[in-house]
């Protein structure tokens, strides 16, 4: 098998269905039985879902969901929130998935901005999203197969947006990200910018139907929406969804329920060591652990060593941002590190480090990183100046990170 390295951005772009929902179809017709999904103890074929979102679109398109809107989703990690994200898509309206967990303000300041058609709340999940649907008088229906779920008002002044045949320039995903400002930033990311980052991901770690990945990193986030659930689905893979993190429940999945992948943040892997010091456990089992990453936060170098130790395969550490999909570099499996860099670029992302100046600064220097490839973003929505002050009109955008690239 070649390396994803040996791979270009062309041939990663080759092929690439116009739409999100569209990745699990080949699984759907050639191993329809295989579980896309593990959720509290039962199995989603792909068969199973791809029905479910079929009527969870129908279901949509009822409640007055058209091509072009906003449809805003708060709920934890679940099969329910990911089907209504492929139903969005489906019927080419924008998804927003948000964490229930926000405040009212947070939750009100993301649907006003964004002009959501409407705005639905997995209250059978979290007492969040229900405590949420009964503030602003949401039904309790189903959607789909999925029940106990708030159905907001109808934003009868919504106003679609245009659709575009292209998914190069149709916005799949509408992300919010406070960034520094504290400000919500709606991070518009097209279907092709999503569908290329999960294509990259599955090669990078050679992902396939044997592979169980163990998704507990929020789907309201870039990592948990594009890694977790488009690309698992893409390769054909099952999803272990996990609402709420428990260091306890992962030591179990990992031991006993076939995980092969681990994606987590720094956090997901000290309250992992925490759990087994707490309750005397010699050695954290392994399982069919193949692959454990690390991204969003700095990596503690005591930390990678003793998960290391501990499952005996090496913490891949990555680097990425909501606006480019979020995959900017990561180590290669295959080439592990002892420090704590972000590893290589991934193919088709283009680089420079610059001063303050805007100029080249040598290699091994620090500066601020710029990037442009098929995975950044369409742009801020309604946020035209912010859009024109972080990507320029070469298409380079400016992460607002500092960096260092070492040479070979």
């Amino acid at each position: 098998m070649r390396s994803v390295d040996e791979i270009t951005a062309a041939e990663l772009l080759d092929g690439l269905p116009s739409r999100v929902h569209e990745v699990y179809a080949p699984f759907v017709r050639d191993i329809p039985d295989h579980p896309a999904f593990v959720e509290g103890g039962r199995s989603w074929s792909y068969r199973q879902f791809s029905e479910a979102v079929d009527a969870a679109a129908k279901d949509l398109s009822d409640l007055g969901i058209r091509p072009g809107d906003r449809v805003m989703i708060a709920s934890e990690n679940s099969v329910a929130l990911g089907a209504m994200l492929f139903a969005a898509s489906k019927l080419d309206a924008w998804g927003i998935a948000v964490n229930p967990r926000l405040s009212a303000r947070e939750i009100d300041l993301i649907g006003t901005h964004s002009g959501a058609r409407r705005v639905l709340f997995n209250s059978a999940l979290s007492k969040e999203a229900a405590d949420h649907a009964s503030r602003v008088g949401a039904k309790i229906d189903a959607v789909g197969p999925f029940g106990g779920i708030g159905i907001g008002p109808l934003n009868a002044d919504a106003q679609a947006e245009p659709v575009e045949k292209d998914g190069a320039r149709q916005v799949a995903g509408l992300l919010y990200t406070s960034g520094t400002t504290g400000a919500p930033k709606g991070v518009m990311l097209s279907h092709r910018n999503l569908l290329f980052t999960a294509r990259t991901s599955g090669i990078l770690r050679q992902s396939g139907p044997a592979d169980r990945i163990y998704g507990v990193l929020p789907m309201s986030h870039i990592v948990g929406y594009s890694i977790l659930l488009i690309a698992t689905l893409m390769h054909g893979g099952t999803l272990y969804v996990v609402a709420k993190a428990d260091p306890a429940a992962l030591a179990h999945a990992i031991a006993e329920e076939g995980i092969t992948s681990l994606f987590g943040v720094p956090a997901t892997y000290q309250r992992l060591l925490e759990h087994k010091a707490v309750k005397g456990i010699q050695r954290l089992e392994r399982g069919k652990l193949r692959i454990i990453a690390v991204a969003g936060a700095p990596l503690d170098l005591d930390l990678k060593k003793r998960i290391e130790d501990e499952f005996g395969i090496p913490l891949l550490n990555n680097y990425g941002i909501t606006e480019c999909s979020p995959g900017l570099s990561g180590v290669r499996s295959e080439h592990p590190v002892s420090d704590e860099s972000v590893g290589p670029f991934l193919p088709g992302i283009e680089h420079r480090i610059v001063d303050r100046q805007g100029k080249n600064v040598a290699t091994g220097e620090v500066g601020e990183l710029h990037v442009r490839g098929p995975n950044v973003m369409l742009g801020y929505y309604r946020a035209p100046d912010l859009t024109a002050a972080a990507i320029d009109d070469q298409g380079w955008f400016n992460t607002g990170d500092l960096a260092r690239v070492n040479g070979e």
